[in-house]
């Protein structure tokens, strides 16, 4: 497919906006070729950017939604896989994006279970809260934030407990970095089958070999308030 490809290098060129506009023309038309190159380049550690930019504020199609989740996955800038994120949070909901990564968590290959935690960040729902509050709880949400968040509210218990599963079961180090900052050590927020993994998880924690993971219990737990930046995630497994 010449003309997206073109496109593809009139974007990373720096002319974005033009090859953006030109590219939602062509999905007003487009065929099962063009679907076909769409989800190669959402591949390709170049051309996948300019997929993203098209599909920002632009619906994405339900053909498509995997593969860019799973391009999200595979981005290893902690910053930069939420330009994959977002557009299909707008287009389908909090729901099925934080379903679907959470499935991949479940699942027991490592370096896709680490980019999966990491893209749930972006998958969070933002909660607007009323004013000035003392502090950031559900308590002070505002009503139509609080409904909104209560709607999913299964995906959240979901999310928090195979966290706190993972974190334990998986010896991977660079999934514990990634879950240990939203792992919640509050041994409250689990039914009683799960309380004694809070115990473990703060355990393993605080013996770990890797400095990052040690650092942050303390963080979770207050007892220490400069946050160091997580490390670098690997690209393979034997990174």
């Amino acid at each position: 497919m010449e003309e997206w490809e073109n496109l593809a290098r009139q974007y990373a060129s720096g002319r974005q906006d033009e090859a953006i506009q030109t590219g939602h023309r062509k999905l007003q038309r487009a065929d099962e070729s063009d679907w076909r190159w769409l989800a190669d380049a959402l591949k390709d550690q170049i051309e996948k950017w300019f997929v993203a930019a098209i599909f920002r504020g632009y619906p994405v199609p339900k053909r498509l939604v995997e593969t860019m989740l799973r391009a999200a996955i595979h981005e290893v800038d902690p910053d930069s896989n939420r330009q994959f994120i977002l557009p299909c949070v707008e287009s389908f909901g909090h729901r099925k994006v934080n379903e679907f990564l959470l499935n991949v968590v479940e699942g027991d290959d490592d370096v896709e279970i680490a980019g999966a935690v990491a893209a749930l960040y972006w998958a969070n729902m933002k909660i607007q809260y009323t004013g000035n509050v003392p502090q950031y709880t559900l308590e002070y949400a505002t009503p139509e934030s609080r409904k909104d968040f209560m709607a999913s509210n299964d995906v959240w218990v979901r999310k928090r407990e195979t966290f706190l599963r993972v974190f334990v079961n998986n010896y991977n180090v660079s999934i514990r970095q990634q879950i240990i900052p939203s792992l919640n050590l509050d041994e409250s927020a689990y039914p009683d089958e799960l309380k004694p993994l809070v115990q473990r998880a703060i355990e393993i924690a605080r013996n770990h070999s890797d400095e990052y993971i040690r650092h942050r219990v303390e963080v979770q737990l207050g007892n220490e308030r400069l946050i160091r930046p997580i490390p670098n995630r690997p690209t393979s497994a034997t990174d």
